[in-house]
């Protein structure tokens, strides 16, 4: 049953842009669960397969311009693994680090107050730049807020939107970016780690939860990030992560 939980939080939180890891580690807490970044990692695949789903149309026309050697597609993708680099770079070589920061509330509850001003400065900002037209620089300093995202509190999402409407993005824009670039990172994480989980029905269970709930955060954080409602999404930030620091 504290699988299926996990995996509901997961999965809610996963996109939505308060940080899918430090729910977690807090809500391990709350339940008494020793934090197991395996089964974190699980979960995480399950999300994969979520927003996969959801841009699926994206992703096919990607991979028909790439097999057509097409110039859009191709400096498209390129960008992507530029993005992608640094959340690698810092995922391996602060492998331990980062572990250590799941079993921190302190830590993860100041994280969530960085994320809560990320999202607060990115109601105010405004752009005109298409998903074509982001350059390469861009991909860079996108890539390098996700990777800060690898630590428990900093939203994923919340950082890489941030990112890329610092760099004058376009709202819709910047969330199609930031859901491709999701992708790597989120198969990654999971992939890695999937040959230490102990599967068992209740995990299962957990992975499935996560994927359907996964689905509508995804759908919740697009109607919010079009709107400019993210400042909702930083009040809640700062309220949780409040409590994790006085826990």
């Amino acid at each position: 049953m504290k699988e299926i939980i996990l995996g509901i939080v997961q999965g809610l939180t996963e996109f939505l842009p308060v940080s899918s890891s430090g729910h977690l580690a807090i809500f391990s807490s709350f339940m008494n669960i020793d934090t197991n970044v395996p089964y974190f990692a699980l979960l995480h695949l399950s999300t994969f397969f979520a927003v996969l789903f959801f841009v699926w149309k994206e992703v096919v026309n990607l991979i028909k311009g790439l097999f057509k050697w097409e110039k859009e597609s191709l400096t498209l993708i390129l960008k992507l693994i530029i993005s992608s680099i640094p959340a690698a770079v810092v995922g391996f070589t602060l492998e331990s680090s980062i572990e250590s920061a799941f079993s921190s509330l302190t830590l993860i509850g100041v994280f969530l107050m960085v994320t809560a001003v990320f999202l607060l400065i990115s109601d105010t900002l405004k752009g005109k730049k298409s998903l074509t037209q982001i350059t390469y620089v861009d991909a860079l300093i996108i890539g390098l807020m996700q990777a800060l995202a690898i630590f428990p509190g900093i939203s994923r999402s919340g950082a890489t939107l941030f990112g890329a409407l610092l760099m004058k993005t376009k709202r819709e824009d910047a969330l199609k970016y930031s859901f491709l670039m999701s992708l790597p990172v989120t198969f990654g994480a999971g992939i890695f780690e999937i040959n230490k989980v102990t599967f068992s029905p209740w995990v299962i269970l957990g992975g499935l939860f996560a994927f359907v709930f996964g689905l509508f955060g995804l759908y919740l954080l697009k109607k919010t990030v079009l709107v400019g409602k993210l400042k909702y999404f930083s009040y809640y930030c700062f309220a949780i992560g409040l409590v994790a620091i006085i826990i």
